[in-house]
């Protein structure tokens, strides 16, 4: 009769260390698949009061090559919704991304869907971007052109940190945005290979 009743308890609490099992697994899945918040709309709104200003708006592209500076980058971060990049669950290290435009360095640090861009290298970045000047401003000028000049190899990405922590901290959409491929598929075995 104890045993019947011992066994009862043992399942109960099986049952019990697996619901909760689930619920922690599940809600790692939901933060890595989901990130934390969304800041589009923040960013559409800064967009339509006139906050954020396209820098290619009324130049030429060799007027906007020649002013080409951290501007030109954070917008192109805008368009590609870099804001949206968080840090890795248990983890205080922000998203950086290092540039290369042309023979200058820029780089950008994301916290809390707030864009940081400067002047020169930056240490513990996570991506490097590498493209020239006119790309940038044909970039800025038509966000759909983002994927082909990725595509074509006219620019460039390099994964510098562990591909695990590019996934935790959301850079696996900025990849689809940035190369134009789909986020199952082939996308996901390039950054799990």
């Amino acid at each position: 009769m104890k045993k019947a009743g011992v066994s009862k308890w043992v399942i109960l609490s099986l049952v019990i260390f697996l619901v909760v099992l689930i619920l922690i697994v599940s809600g790692l899945v939901f933060y890595l698949l989901l990130g934390s918040a969304d800041y589009t709309g923040v960013y559409e709104d800064r967009i339509v009061s006139g906050e954020i200003v396209n820098p290619v708006i009324g130049l030429s592209d060799d007027e906007a090559v020649l002013k080409f500076d951290e501007s030109f980058v954070y917008y192109l971060l805008v368009n590609i919704k870099a804001y949206n990049l968080h840090e890795a669950m248990f983890s205080d290290e922000i998203p950086r991304i290092e540039f290369y435009i042309d023979d200058v360095s820029y780089n950008a640090e994301i916290a809390d869907g707030e864009i940081d861009v400067e002047v020169g290298e930056i240490n513990g970045e996570d991506i490097i971007i590498r493209t020239s000047a006119l790309e940038g401003v044909k970039m800025i000028r038509d966000e759909n052109y983002i994927s082909d000049s990725f595509s074509s190899g006219a620019s460039g990405i390099e994964l510098v940190a562990d591909k695990s922590t590019l996934f935790a901290k959301g850079y696996l959409k900025i990849y689809s945005e940035l190369t134009g491929g789909d986020i199952t598929g082939d996308v996901i075995s390039r950054f799990f290979d």
